[in-house]
Formats: C-alpha cells, structure tokens, sequence
C-alpha cells in the first residue's frame, strides 16, 4: 500500500490539531478517525464565510434581473452543493482523499487527467483567494493610512499566503480546528453586513433590463453553481477522517449544510448591495454603503475568510498532486501548491483585471468537474460505495486495473460529458454552440453531470450483463 511516503504507526494521535499531519493519501486506519460530523460542518462553514460570494451575488445583481429572480438563482444555484455532500460520503468508506479514490472509476493510469485537473483548480482558487486577500489587505492598509503602493501590496500578498501556509501544511486537524473557531467570528461579522446592507437595499436598484427571461437566469444560476462545483472533487479529503460505519446520509447532510448555508447568506447580501450601490468594484461598493468604522472591521474579515478558503484550497492541492502519483510528503506537495499559486496572484494582481479573470475561471473549471462529478457518483452508486483500499494505492493490477490502467466506460463518459457541458456553456471566453435551445443559457452543470453520470450508470450496467 502507497502511504504517501510516510511509514509510521498510526494511531489517533497522528491527526492532532496543531501537530504536523502524517498522513496524505494513504489509508487512514479506524484508530486515526478522530473526526466528527460537527467539525467536518464547521470546516466547510468557515471556509464558505467569504468575500467570493458577495462578489457572485453582486454579478448575479447586476444582470438586469428583478431582485426575486436574483435571489432565487442564489438560492438554486446553491444546490448544487448537495453534490459536494454526496462525493464526500467515499471518504471514510475507503479511508484516503477524493482524487485517490477517484482511480476506483478511472483506472489506475488514467485517474491521472482528472488528478491533474483538479490540482490546477485547486490552485486556481488558492491563487483566487490570495488576489482577494491582498486586494483587501492593501484597501485596509489604505484605509488606515499605511498606503497602498505596490511595496504595500507585496507585503500584503507575503502576510496572506503567511497565514495560509501556517494551518494548510499542519494539515486536517488543525484546519478544522481553526475553521470551526473563525467560522463563529467571521459569521458574526457577516451577520452585521448584511444587516448595514438590508437598511439600505433599494437605494440604487439595476434597471431590469427590457426582455430578460430564461437565458439570463440560467446564466446566473450557472455563475453561482460554479463555486460548489468547485469543491465536488475535494468532499472525501476532509471526511476520511470519520469513522467508517457513519452515515452516509449524515455525511451528505452535515457537509452540504454546512458549506450552502454561508454562501447562500452572502451572496444574497451581494445581490442585495447591487441594488443599493455600484459593485462594479465590490470592495469600493461595500464602501459606500457601510460605515467607514464597519468598513474597515469588515476588510479584516475579508482578508480572514480568504485565509480559512484557502486552507482547504491549499491542502487538496497537494492531495490531488500525491493522487497524480508524485512522491512527495504531503507538506511539500502543498507547498508546490502555493507556490504557483503565488505567482498567478502576482499576475493577476498587478497586469490582469480580477473579476473577468474570475468569472473566466469559474466558467472553464466547471466543465470538466460536472462530469467528473457524474462518473464519480455514478461508480459509487454502482459499488455502493464499497472500495478495495488496497488496490487503490497499487500501482499496478487489482480490481482497478482495467485495461492497463484504463476503465474505457469510464473515460468515455467523462469526455462526451465534457463535450456536453461546453456545448450548454456561456462566457466570456466562448459560447456553446447549444445554448441557442435555452436562450442563450447556461446548462453547463447539469448537462455535464446528468450526461456523464448516467452514460457511465447504463453502459457499465448494460457491460456487466
């Protein structure tokens, strides 16, 4: 068994919060399940109590909708964390992260392209996060009266991707931990936000613009589903520390709770200050709508809430790399991580406008993760999440080979499933050549795991007959 190049005894201590994890991708025995269902909640929680949503919501209001329209593309849109709950329920079945267990769907060799896909998400939205937290950071240093030149902006990136690399390379436990702690801080200032924003929501109101209808709705509904989607190929490295028998309905429920509830809040705070400011600049619209002593308690908080995002963001990096087959530690495989994440915030930071890099960024990842999502969820109904721990550490033969390596069933449906979501997809970058049949939607989410999921349900079924 591949244990991640760490061999030691395991027990329940190599998970303490605040020591150096010892695991990475390997078979986390029961002895080590030290995790609860709460914690897991309170992970995803204070990981989801940040700024990226009230820039989604301030988009999502800006599309010339009605307010209820807005609100319940939010609200839909949000759904698809459900997804994130469901990938997770393998974790503790088969005891190691989501892009490991992955091989049990793909093969051995070809889990290889969705490892190395979800490793730049990952790091994507870790480079997404530390634009988001040095913006901030520079606008509090502003704000304070330090400036905000580029020196202020290197210290400003240096402090966040600090405080990043401090938790993220402690590992599991420790992120939780601090998590479940800032979940409670964060949520309270946010709670205030939304209370400045609600008092003055309607001042400034987008005009709805003359034919909106279906297209525009799905577009934003698509802009909003985007971020759980990101998350759906890291549920089970933050839930193989449960205990193997625990539910799989509490799995999906405690995780899917805890990760919608916060973006739900906040991005309807964002679609609410739409209509109360211009969000063009969402920093600079809070501005105007909040008190200048509330602004800058509220900068804090949005440097805080990238670093707690970036926690989980960092720490899958480096277990999708170890599930590409790189022998590294864990801790330096994260590090890696960071590191390229460091120098696409620097680009983004100082040549590249952020919000159409974002919304550039969300449109490509989703993609390739809807259909990942369906094959995943398709195999595990299948299995019934029952996996040879074993077998998927090997690097050769066992249940998982297939065809050196390859399930063919598998890598097909995940191709025509991306096929499938780019032809419904809508952005910056391209239109589908389908989206014409939803005038001019965005279907990419569930044409890509609807596609995907049951394509691979039925020829694996229809195979095995």
């Amino acid at each position: 068994m591949d244990v991640s190049n760490n061999t030691h005894t395991t027990s329940v201590h190599d998970n303490q919060a605040f020591s150096t994890e010892l695991h990475g991708i390997d078979y986390i025995p029961e002895t080590s399940r030290n995790a609860t269902l709460r914690e897991v909640m309170f992970g995803w929680f204070g990981a989801n109590v940040i700024f990226t949503y009230v820039v989604l919501g301030a988009i999502v209001g800006s599309l010339g909708m009605p307010l209820w329209a807005s609100l319940a593309a939010v609200a839909v849109g949000n759904v698809f964390y459900l997804l994130l709950g469901l990938t997770s329920i393998p974790g503790p079945r088969a005891g190691t992260g989501s892009l490991t267990i992955s091989r049990a769907s793909f093969g051995l060799r070809a889990n290889l392209l969705p490892a190395s896909l979800s490793w730049m998400t990952t790091v994507g939205w870790t480079a997404v996060n530390l634009v988001i937290g040095t913006l901030s950071l520079t606008a509090l240093s502003d704000d304070v009266g330090f400036g905000a030149g580029n020196g202020i902006t290197v210290v400003a990136l240096v402090a966040v991707t600090l405080a990043t690399v401090s938790i993220s390379l402690l590992g599991h436990a420790t992120i939780l931990a601090v998590n479940k702690v800032l979940a409670y801080l964060l949520g309270i200032g946010t709670a205030v936000l939304a209370v400045f924003v609600l008092t003055n929501s309607g001042g400034n109101a987008p005009a709805v613009a003359d034919g909106w209808g279906l297209g525009e709705w799905l577009i934003a509904v698509a802009i909003i589903g985007a971020a759980p989607m990101s998350y759906v190929n890291t549920g089970a490295d933050y839930s193989r520390y449960l205990p193997t028998n625990v539910s799989a309905g509490k799995v999906t429920a405690y995780t899917s709770l805890g990760a919608c509830v916060p973006a739900i809040g906040i991005a309807m705070i964002g679609v609410l200050a739409a209509h109360s400011a211009d969000m063009a600049d969402p920093l600079a619209g809070l501005g105007d709508i909040v008190p200048r002593w509330f602004f800058i308690v509220y900068l804090a908080i949005v440097v805080g809430g990238t670093i707690t995002n970036n926690f989980l963001n960092t720490y899958s990096s480096g277990m999708s790399l170890l599930a590409m087959g790189v022998r590294w530690s864990r801790t330096n495989a994260t590090a890696l991580g960071i590191a390229v994440a460091v120098a696409l915030t620097c680009y983004v930071v100082f040549y590249q406008d952020f919000s159409e890099s974002l919304i550039a960024f969300l449109s490509l990842m989703v993609i390739w993760s809807s259909p990942w999502c369906g094959v995943f969820l398709a195999d595990m109904f299948l299995r019934r999440a029952d996996y040879d721990a074993l077998a998927l550490h090997s690097r050769s033969g066992g249940p998982y080979e297939y065809r050196r390596g390859l399930n063919p069933v598998a890598m097909i449906w995940f191709l025509i499933g991306i096929v499938a979501s780019a032809a419904f997809a809508t952005s910056s970058i391209f239109t589908g050549s389908l989206t014409g049949l939803v005038d001019g939607g965005d279907l990419s989410i569930p044409v890509g795991v609807l596609v995907a999921a049951l394509g691979y349900y039925f020829h694996t079924r229809l195979a095995r007959r």
